[in-house]
């Protein structure tokens, strides 16, 4: 029932912050901007092709669509929600307002699982929603594509997205300030987005393979490939939790 509270508490928080606004938005725009994207390139780069070249572009497709969308969710759509979660536990520091929640029979785990559950809550809501319009707006635009197998593909980026975001609440719960624990947020989708993937030896663990592989799973389903990056999302996902709440134990706040 606490935790419940708790959950419902900031959730009302993020809507009066505008963070669920805010992360509404940037991935509405991929969302619609992607499809839309891929049709007109083409035309676009004809119109300003040099006079006497011919250029021949081959027809967009909804693989087209779908590039547009999963790189705008990599790149843009990451990067604001880092900035978004960073405030997490550190604005609840800087406002002062640990020292008088934490007087009521609230223990730290569960204001620590709080944060991780209310942001995990509005971020696959709103994801959710975010892929179901995409993909019905792709079929009307190009032409239809297996639903489950784009399902299980969105699915895999939302834990992805998930784990840079549980990454950034841990970030926020050690540090003392939202702009560093972005920092350490942006720092994080660069080793998990390239550098991870750079190393031999580590390769075939690299979560940022889901973005390497989605057309093959809207093609075919699910690829063994990418069992065991799965399994190192999951780990961080669980990592960053049990670290964040050791931490906060630990942690004066101060008055």
């Amino acid at each position: 029932m606490v935790l419940f509270t708790l959950i419902r508490k900031d959730l009302l928080e993020q809507w009066r912050t505008k963070k669920i606004l805010i992360l509404s938005i940037i991935f509405l725009f991929v969302t619609i901007s992607s499809p839309i994207l891929a049709k007109i390139t083409p035309e676009l780069l004809k119109s300003v092709s040099v006079p006497g070249m011919t250029l021949k572009l081959p027809t967009p497709t909804y693989f087209d669509a779908l590039d547009q969308f999963v790189k705008g969710t990599s790149q843009i759509a990451l990067l604001v929600l880092v900035f978004v979660v960073a405030g997490a536990v550190s604005d609840e520091k800087n406002r002062k307002t640990l020292e008088i929640l934490l007087t009521k029979p609230i223990s730290r785990t569960l204001f620590i699982l709080s944060k991780f559950k209310a942001y995990f809550i509005s971020i696959t809501a709103i994801f959710a929603a975010s892929s179901l319009i995409f993909y019905l707006y792709t079929v009307s635009t190009f032409a239809s594509f297996n639903f489950l197998n784009f399902a299980i593909m969105a699915g895999n980026v939302l834990l992805y997205i998930l784990m840079i975001a549980a990454v950034t609440i841990l970030a926020s719960t050690v540090v003392k300030n939202s702009i560093a624990a972005g920092g350490i947020g942006f720092v994080v989708i660069i080793l998990f987005g390239t550098i991870f993937s750079l190393i031999e030896p580590i390769k075939k663990y690299s979560p940022n393979t889901i973005f390497s592989n989605y057309k093959d799973l809207v093609v075919h389903g699910w690829n063994n490939d990418l069992f065991w990056p799965l399994i190192v999302i999951i780990s961080v996902i669980i990592i960053s939790i049990v670290v964040s709440i050791l931490v906060f134990k630990g942690q004066e706040i101060e008055r």
